[in-house]
């Protein structure tokens, strides 16, 4: 059964306050979780998640807004499962910023797990970052006009992996669950094969560490490997559609090749095939089979990667986070800018200017922006060509005039605002503890990075004193409850308080 408390309404009581010193309720009132309970609370999408319960039968649910809220709260401080829960529980500042009281709460992990699903597999993070962001921009009233776009590298929980590496744990990975679920198809395994990987692949790898041409010699051992096990079990169709097979597959195609293939008979060793390890597999490949989503980029490394867009106007009170667009790591910058401008522009967010560094700077973005009356500032890459071509094309026209611009005061004091979105995402992280997550698979990391940036956008819209005086409008409706609460500190006990609900007949 549907259960929520919107959060709109006022309360006639307010236990919290009922509890605390008229000092600490001052600093709690003018905290993030004030800002967070009377303007962010009310933005969670709980008749989404409500969709996920009958509206009248079974036990109801936890109390809906709180548990979403409670979600973001997680991300954005960076907390384990257990520490939400605790948070929960036990920190009156959380119940505050929940709207919860600190009467008869439960909650355990596992409840807590299923919610997190929800939210993930409705994919409700881009709805509760666009709600926070749009709301938090017509408060604050940001101007928008000029806005800064860079992506940061993110890197998911799992390990790291050389070629060699990935290929052996694809590998042995599929032989734990054949023999867990086909022991019949397992025993058709060569011997030889299956006593080089009975050790832990890192104790395989060991004697190898020190020499070069050894670990050239594992790397194929293990590609021929693959290959056998492929053939072996191809046209098995519960085999083949095993995950850890389809992943395997995967890794030798992107890894491997296959020269003139030899059939191989199952029970002869000394039977290889023609199998080559490829120089260069690319970017868009697995990095690792225990999160099989993140690919690599040749700078940064493994993982995943955010598009981010800020505000950069000095009217503005603080700058907030426009547009987030997680990917995977492969995904080029350049690619980047149909992307933010598409999500801009739903939200109706689109700047006049755009400042970029040079990787979004190509002619094709340009005409991109130029289309939607938008200037995209970034920087030409390279100098200019010392010869005159005689016989010009319009893209060459239009990238000579950017580097004649680009020599220009103007175009420089223009472009010199864009480091502050790199100073933004250094904080960002930090505070968020973005750097590394703690999930893997792009379903977790993409919800992961955009509740965590939507947090980050109300403690930046906390900085400002709009924002402030928005809450002090909000609480100076209701004073009825602040007086009862004296009155209720007054007369004592938290029977007392109760007492006093019943005797007005108010739940």
């Amino acid at each position: 059964m549907r259960y929520f408390i919107d959060p709109r309404q006022r309360q006639l009581f307010d236990y919290t306050e009922s509890q605390l010193s008229d000092v600490a309720l001052k600093r709690l009132k003018s905290s993030y979780h004030a800002v967070y309970r009377y303007v962010i609370l009310e933005l969670m999408p709980v008749t989404e998640i409500g969709a996920m319960f009958h509206p009248s039968q079974g036990r109801h649910t936890k109390e809906l807004y709180s548990m979403a809220g409670l979600i973001l709260l997680k991300e954005f401080h960076n907390w384990t499962e257990a520490e939400a829960v605790d948070a929960y529980l036990f920190d009156t500042r959380i119940q505050y910023a929940l709207n919860l009281g600190s009467d008869n709460l439960s909650l355990c992990e596992k409840t807590l797990q299923r919610y997190q699903k929800a939210i993930r597999e409705e994919k409700l993070a881009r709805k509760i970052f666009d709600d926070i962001t749009n709301k938090l921009i017509k408060e604050l009233d940001l101007n928008i006009e000029t806005q800064r776009l860079d992506s940061t590298h993110v890197f998911s929980d799992m390990a790291t992996f050389g070629r060699t590496k990935l290929m052996a744990s694809t590998l042995t990975r599929f032989l734990t669950q054949l023999k867990k679920h086909h022991g019949k198809d397992f025993a058709k395994v060569s011997e030889s094969l299956l006593a080089r990987y009975q050790r832990k692949i890192d104790k395989l790898f060991a004697e190898f560490k020190k020499d070069q041409q050894k670990r050239l010699w594992l790397r194929q051992q293990v590609a021929e490997d693959l290959h056998k096990l492929i053939q072996l079990f191809a046209g098995h169709a519960e085999i083949e559609n095993m995950k850890t097979f389809k992943d395997m597959l995967r890794v030798f195609e992107e890894q491997c090749e296959v020269i003139d293939a030899i059939s191989v008979d199952d029970n002869d060793d000394d039977d290889s095939s023609q199998v080559n390890i490829k120089k260069s597999p690319g970017s868009d490949v697995m990095q690792n089979p225990s999160d099989s989503d993140a690919t690599y980029d040749p700078y940064k490394g493994q993982g995943y990667q955010v598009q981010l867009s800020e505000t950069c106007s000095e009217d503005n009170d603080v700058q907030l986070i426009t547009a987030a667009i997680p990917q995977t790591a492969s995904a080029s910058d350049s690619d980047a800018v149909d992307l933010i401008l598409e999500d801009l522009e739903n939200s109706e967010t689109l700047p006049n200017t755009l400042i970029a560094d040079t990787l979004y700077g190509s002619d094709e973005n340009h005409q991109t922006c130029a289309k939607k009356n938008i200037v995209l500032h970034s920087p030409v890459s390279g100098k200019a060509p010392k010869k005159e071509v005689e016989k010009t094309t319009d893209a060459q026209v239009r990238l000579a005039q950017r580097r004649q611009d680009q020599q220009t005061k103007e175009w420089a004091k223009i472009y010199n605002s864009r480091a502050g979105i790199e100073g933004s995402i250094g904080a960002l992280k930090q505070k968020t503890g973005m750097v590394r997550l703690r999930y893997r698979g792009a379903s977790a990391v993409f919800t992961s990075m955009l509740l965590k940036v939507a947090g980050w956008n109300i403690a930046r819209a906390h900085a400002s004193a709009k924002i402030r005086q928005k809450i002090v409008t909000i609480l100076q409706g209701g004073l009825i409850s602040i007086q009862f609460s004296k009155i209720t500190r007054t007369l004592g006990s938290k029977q007392t308080f109760r007492q006093l609900q019943r005797h007005l007949n108010f739940k």
